[in-house]
C-alpha cells in the first residue's frame, strides 16, 4: 500500500507542477528570437493535436485498466502514446501545415499544451497524496506508476519539459520535411516515453540527459532537412 504523503511531500509537488510553466516561456523566447513572429492558427492546431491525440488514448487506457494488471495497463498506454500523438501529427502536419514557420509553431503549440495540462495535473493532484481514503490511495498509486509524483528538484522537471518541446517541435520539422519520417518519430517517442517513467525515479540525472539528447537531435534533424 502507498503510504500518505506528509503536507511538505504535498507542498514540493505542486511546487514542481509550478515549475513546469517556465519551459513554455522560455521555448516561447527563443521562438519569437529564431522564428519570428507567432502564427496563432498552427499554434492552436498543434495544441488541438495534442488534446486529440490525448483523447484517442482514453479508450485504451480504460479497456487495459480492466483487463490488465495497474503496471501492464500502464506500460500499454505508454507504448500506445507514440503510435497516438504521431499519427495525429502526421495528418494534421499534412492537412495545415504549408510552411516551416507554420510547422515550427505546430511544435510549439503542441508543446505547450502538454506543459500545461501536465502542470495543472500535477497542482491538482497534490492535494490527494495527504489522504488516506480508498480512491484517494488508488490514484496515488497509479500517479506514482506514472512518475508524476516526484518530489525531487523542481528543475529537472523544467529541464525535462524543454526537453520534450525540442522534440516536439523537431518531430514536427522533420514531418512536414518528409512525412514518410512518421516510421521513425512514431516509435522513437514511445521509446523515449517509456525510457523516461522506467529510469526517471531510481536514474533521474541520466534520463534528464537523454531525454536532453533526444529532444536536441529531433530539433536538428529537423533543422538540417528544412535548410
Amino acid at each position: 500500500m502507498t503510504d500518505v504523503y506528509t503536507p511538505r511531500q504535498a507542498a514540493r509537488i505542486r511546487v514542481n507542477g509550478l515549475a513546469l510553466l517556465p519551459a513554455a516561456v522560455i521555448a516561447l523566447v527563443v521562438m519569437l528570437l529564431v522564428v519570428g513572429a507567432p502564427l496563432i492558427v498552427p499554434m492552436l492546431i498543434g495544441a488541438g493535436g495534442w488534446l486529440a491525440a490525448l483523447v484517442l488514448r482514453q479508450p485504451v487506457a480504460l479497456i487495459a485498466s480492466k483487463k490488465m494488471s495497474r503496471d501492464a495497463a500502464a506500460k500499454l498506454v505508454g507504448w500506445f502514446s507514440g503510435p497516438a500523438e504521431e499519427i495525429v501529427r502526421l495528418v494534421l502536419v499534412l492537412l495545415t501545415v504549408h510552411t516551416v514557420a507554420e510547422a515550427a509553431w505546430f511544435g510549439y503549440g503542441w508543446a505547450t499544451i502538454e506543459v500545461l495540462i501536465i502542470a495543472v495535473n500535477v497542482i491538482a493532484i497534490a492535494s490527494l497524496v495527504t489522504k488516506d481514503d480508498p480512491k484517494s490511495r488508488e490514484a496515488r498509486e497509479m500517479l506514482e506508476a506514472q512518475g508524476m509524483l516526484k518530489t525531487a528538484n523542481p528543475l529537472w522537471g523544467l529541464f525535462e519539459r524543454l526537453s520534450a518541446s525540442a522534440l516536439h517541435i523537431g518531430f514536427t520539422l522533420m514531418l512536414f520535411a518528409n512525412p514518410w519520417l512518421v516510421l521513425v518519430t512514431l516509435p522513437v517517442h514511445s521509446v523515449v516515453n517509456m525510457l523516461a517513467v522506467k529510469f526517471g525515479k531510481t536514474h533521474i540525472a541520466l534520463t534528464e540527459i537523454a531525454l536532453a539528447v533526444a529532444g536536441a537531435a529531433a530539433l536538428a534533424t529537423g533543422i538540417l532537412l528544412l535548410a
